[in-house]
């Protein structure tokens, strides 16, 4: 056996160094990759990536954007532990034995948002209805909640509503419904049930008026009263004037649209006079009308020379124009 003291100190030493690498090597892992996750981090896109949750050391850009999953929905979180990250890295090719961890063992993501609070949402109904009443004459326009609306946290981005009243007809709506869109998205879709109340001065009969009678100005006037149940309501004694009525009506109640038609100015039988133009040209005729017409309906007119039965508009009394 070789003895050390037969070598000088220095080379002494120098064995010994030598030693204590080759045993250090046989014992100390090399990492390649530090991964130091953070305890909480927010995020406000879709998915979540190795960035959003950690910071490695050295830098490696390719292995920021490797994904981890589905972020939670806006205002709530999702826990990931080392070892659920552990696995999307070895997925991506990283070797586990290459890397070292450090920080906390388990990340907390929230998803970023803006809650929506019930203010909000009655905030805009109300917003929605004084946008209608200011196209519709002296309507005053109310909606009431059944219940409070439940407020809810949407996505961060630039947000719409669109409000679809629940009738065709928004007086008579008993339920509002709101799409919220974030960055064009649609993000919540809420239908809130309520009492719709409507007041407004509309046309109202003031004596009985009997059905195809031409209505005169002492037939009606105007009466202040609740319109939640007239589907299509006349607000202006002008449209009545003058118009037919399609059926009868008793005394104190309201017009409505489809209550009124324009008045036969062309009956049936009625010598016509018959205009055909087209640019400069003018021709002039007579004839016989086949039925009865109002103005701007397409009658059948018997021409009076010819004896052929054409179609032409009402534009007038007694008189209608060939349409080219």
């Amino acid at each position: 056996m070789y003895r050390l003291s037969l070598y000088p100190p220095r080379i002494i030493l120098l064995l010994l160094g030598v030693a204590a690498c080759v045993f250090l090597a046989g014992t100390t892992r090399a990492y390649a990759l530090q991964v130091d996750l953070n305890a909480r981090t927010s995020v406000d896109t879709d998915e979540i990536t190795l960035e959003d949750v950690a910071r490695l050391n050295p830098a490696a850009p390719q292995l920021e954007d490797v994904r981890l999953g589905r972020s939670p929905s806006a205002g709530e979180s999702r826990d990931l532990d080392r070892a659920f990250i552990a696995r999307a890295l070895q997925r991506s090719g990283v070797n586990p034995e290459k890397v070292s961890w450090s920080g906390s063992e388990t990340v907390t993501v929230t998803r970023a948002g803006q809650r929506i609070s019930a203010a909000d949402i009655q905030a805009t109904i109300a917003d929605y209805l004084a946008k209608e009443r200011n196209q519709l004459p002296d309507v005053d326009i109310h909606f009431e909640p059944y219940s409070e609306p439940e407020a809810f946290v949407a996505p961060k981005g630039k947000l719409q509503v669109e409000v679809i009243p629940g009738a065709d007809n928004l007086f008579s709506s008993r339920s509002l419904t709101l799409i919220y869109r974030v960055d064009g998205r649609v993000v919540n879709n809420l239908t809130i049930r309520g009492k719709m109340s409507a007041q407004a001065a509309v046309v109202v009969a003031s004596s009985r008026i009997r059905r195809g009678s031409k209505i005169q100005a002492g037939d009606v006037e105007l009466v202040r009263c609740d319109i939640t149940d007239i589907d299509e309501p006349v607000f202006s004694l002008a449209e009545a004037v003058g118009m037919e009525l399609a059926r009868g009506i008793r005394a104190g109640d309201p017009l409505e649209q489809r209550h009124l038609q324009a008045p036969v100015v062309i009956e049936r039988g009625a010598f016509v006079q018959i205009i055909v133009q087209r640019g400069n040209m003018r021709i002039e005729a007579t004839g016989t009308a086949r039925e009865d017409g109002r103005l701007g309906e397409i009658i059948r007119v018997q021409n009076s020379s010819s004896l052929k039965e054409i179609h032409a508009q009402v534009i007038g009394t007694n008189t209608v124009k060939v349409r080219f």
